[in-house]
């Protein structure tokens, strides 16, 4: 299962991490947020939250999807505005930290060619076997992966599968329970995805 955003919190002498939805309860008794680790497989898509990064003299808000990219180009994450009306945590420091979560991201077979099926992933990924967990089916029917090999691109798998003819359906879905797919920078791992439509680009012959 993906990992769930997590507020460290504290009182006193005492902390503990919880999860957003029994934040609430813990502020009423008088807890307080001291750090989070924010998770996008967790949250799913984000379109409410917002982060500010800084990098002197520059100062600008973007979806938490986007820091790991400005934190590349030199910015640091001063602040996380969390939902569209959670809490504001400022002068993160080191408390802010982002769950690389993988998530499927789309998937084609017919650019390299008819038997290779591409399948692009939102980070990096790793795994001892990219084929355990993943299921491929053509016209309802479950098909053999003879291989399964991450690219230069780490973001990119390749399946190679017996020969997809033009228009015929083309799925792929993947069990957490029985496959090891993560994230290459920290391990998050890869969560169950439901049958994902194939982009059929073979052409015709």
């Amino acid at each position: 299962m993906a990992q769930l955003t997590q507020f460290l919190l504290t009182k006193g002498a005492a902390s503990m991490n919880v999860q957003p939805d029994a934040l609430a309860t813990y502020q009423a008794a008088d807890w307080q947020i001291d750090g989070i680790r924010y998770s996008e497989g967790g949250e799913g898509l984000d379109t409410t939250s917002q982060v500010l990064m800084v990098k002197e003299p520059d100062r600008i808000h973007v979806r938490p999807g986007a820091v790991a990219a400005y934190r590349a180009l030199g910015y640091q994450a001063k602040e996380l505005i969390y939902g569209a009306s959670g809490p504001t945590l400022s002068d993160l420091g080191g408390s802010l930290g982002f769950l690389d979560t993988p998530a499927f991201g789309s998937a084609e077979i017919g650019t390299v060619d008819a038997v290779t099926l591409a399948v692009t992933f939102s980070t990096e990924v790793a795994a001892e076997d990219f084929a355990a967990g993943v299921t491929i089916e053509v016209d309802d029917t479950p098909v053999e992966i003879a291989s399964a090999t991450r690219q230069a691109d780490h973001t990119i798998v390749y399946y190679v599968i017996p020969e997809v003819a033009f228009g015929s359906d083309v799925t792929w879905a993947f069990d957490d329970d029985t496959g090891g797919i993560v994230s290459a920078n920290d391990g998050v791992p890869l969560d169950d995805v439901a049958e994902q439509e194939v982009t059929n680009n073979v052409p015709e012959a």
